[in-house]
């Protein structure tokens, strides 16, 4: 999983901005710190979708000896993290769940068209985007579960 840096914006009578050094032209805006940090995941998103190869992250440390950033924070700016989870090579991986959960996950990922397995991934990449802000990459099976 990356980890790019925001770095995060607003001037007095302004929404909320965000940009990611590390990713020219990869940039949102909110009205809310809520609304931002989300649109910040979606904008990473929608800038690595695609890309053989991820640019690497650079470290906030390395970031903040940068003019540009050196200046944005002086100005009032601050730094988050956004985690990006990329799709690639899959992991076997082995759980213990609930019999009536093992049933209704079944049940709904049959009615969504996809796998136990790519049913769980969607669940839990949905839920890590809730409680960790994190983009995901999508795959074309879990493009059609959206």
């Amino acid at each position: 999983m990356n980890r790019y840096t925001g770095i995060l914006c607003k001037d007095d009578g302004s929404s909320y901005g965000i940009h990611f050094p590390d990713l020219p032209g990869c940039a949102a805006a909110g009205e809310t710190e809520d609304e931002v940090l989300a649109n910040a995941a979606v904008a990473l998103r929608l800038w690595t979708e695609g890309l053989a190869v991820l640019p690497t992250a650079s470290t906030f440390d390395v970031l903040r000896k940068r003019p540009d950033v050196m200046q944005d924070l002086a100005e009032g700016g601050c730094a988050v993290i956004i985690p990006l989870i990329s799709v690639g090579r899959k992991q076997r991986l082995n759980v213990m769940l609930e019999p009536d959960v093992v049933a209704a996950t079944d049940q709904a990922a049959k009615a969504a068209g996809v796998s136990r397995s790519a049913y769980i991934e969607h669940a839990v990449a949905c839920r890590l985007a809730q409680d960790i802000g994190a983009a995901k990459i999508s795959s074309a099976k879990s493009k059609a579960m959206r």
